[in-house]
């Protein structure tokens, strides 16, 4: 328990926020697709100066893997990296689909997380069991199979919408970046020493294929 710190800059915002027992103590998300290097450490500076929190005074640091832009991974990753060894605090990792997941409105319902992994792949990850998949929207007829073995109520995440046809009666709730209050929880009750980033870009997200199956290769 006691006192978090949670890094997202995996998709097109940079994000952070500090939680205790009780709930948030400091939380801001900006949108970006650059500049996440020089404005985190910034962030993370208010925060401490908002709160009076130390670096020294947390428990425990978790930040977000992926599947992400390879530069905001980086970013994020290497910060929490130098921040948890500097304060000699535990840190934690969250896969980017499953914090989407993990919105607290969606919390007991049947969803499923999408993510633009680019040239024509999306990520998704199913909640109610199942690990994250890679989609290829150029094969349609694949995804059509995968979504009749895969029903869902809910898509969620910045990609969401890519998936709609092949899930009609699904509802859309909308998210551009995971939910900081979701970070806070699965740091501390599903965070993995694990640290592997997942990178959207293909060359890197088959060299780190942690939680990620390919419909279009077999799994191993």
């Amino acid at each position: 328990m006691g006192l978090r710190l949670v890094i997202d800059t995996s998709l097109n915002g940079c994000g952070l926020g500090l939680f205790d027992d009780s709930g948030c103590l400091f939380h801001i998300i900006e949108g970006m697709t650059r500049g996440q290097q020089e404005r985190l450490p910034v962030m993370a500076m208010e925060a401490f100066a908002a709160t009076g929190i130390k670096p020294t005074d947390l428990t425990l640091i978790g930040v977000t893997l992926g599947p992400g832009s390879f530069t905001g991974v980086r970013v994020g990753l290497s910060f929490a990296k130098g921040l948890a060894a500097g304060a000699g605090v535990p840190l934690k990792g969250i896969g980017t689909l499953e914090a989407l997941g993990s919105h607290p409105e969606l919390l007991g319902k049947s969803r499923m997380a999408v993510v633009n992994g680019g040239r024509g792949q999306v990520y998704v990850q199913r909640f109610e069991g199942g690990s994250a998949v890679t989609l290829d929207l150029n094969t349609p007829d694949t995804i059509t199979a995968f979504a009749a073995d895969s029903p869902t109520d809910i898509l969620t995440g910045p990609a969401a919408g890519l998936l709609a046809e092949f899930w009609p009666t699904a509802v859309e709730f909308p998210q551009t970046w995971p939910s900081l209050d979701a970070l806070s929880v699965l740091t501390l009750d599903a965070g993995s020493d694990d640290l592997t980033p997942l990178y959207m870009r293909e060359a890197d997200a088959i060299a780190s294929t942690r939680g990620i199956i390919s419909l279009n290769e077999p799994a191993v």
